[in-house]
């Protein structure tokens, strides 16, 4: 029950300030994204999941080099914020979800970007777990975790616990993330 609790606080929190969240982050989120992108190479009939999609910002600059896009979020502020966006692209696809449960079948998606989600997990280990199980064998998964929440050596065990095996990552001292890029096992 306190799993809940915790997620309906964010909920709610991004419910209520999603119609400023690009004003406050986008530049932000778009130095996430971009030292992502550089770490990966998105194949033209891939199948990309972002989970925590927030506004939707990774959507523009992948969506013309991918075949789909489905953006997962808790809060349907947040996706309210991408639907005039989405009316245009046909290819994106928006799911109202908890990251620990979706809606989604097993081994479908090549590569799952899940930027700035885990430190509002109750149970991080857990979204992981989820995040494999939707995921193709030898998927791509970007992750990031803000550093006031994990040191750089709680995020590497969190992924060692989930058995992702990470992949060496770009490195941008600008981010106040850290960032990998994991394969499924």
């Amino acid at each position: 029950m306190a799993e809940w609790k915790q997620k309906r606080q964010h909920m709610r929190h991004y419910n209520y300030t999603a119609y400023i969240y690009n004003t406050r982050y986008t530049e932000e989120q778009n130095l996430k994204i971009k030292t992502a992108l550089e770490n990966i190479e998105l194949e033209g009939q891939s199948s990309i999941l972002d989970l925590g999609c927030g506004t939707g910002l990774l959507f523009p600059k992948i969506q013309k080099t991918v075949k789909t896009i489905v953006g997962l979020d808790i809060s349907k502020g947040m996706l309210k914020e991408i639907t005039p966006y989405i009316k245009r692209s046909p290819n994106i696809h928006l799911i109202l979800a908890d990251a620990d449960h979706t809606p989604l079948r097993d081994n479908y998606f090549d590569t799952v970007f899940a930027i700035t989600l885990l430190q509002n997990m109750p149970t991080p280990v857990k979204t992981l777990q989820e995040t494999k199980r939707i995921t193709k064998p030898n998927a791509t998964i970007i992750i990031t975790g803000l550093k006031k929440h994990f040191t750089k050596h709680s995020f590497t065990k969190l992924l060692e616990n989930a058995k992702l095996k990470t992949k060496p990552t770009k490195r941008n001292d600008k981010l106040k993330c850290h960032t990998s890029t994991c394969k499924k096992n």
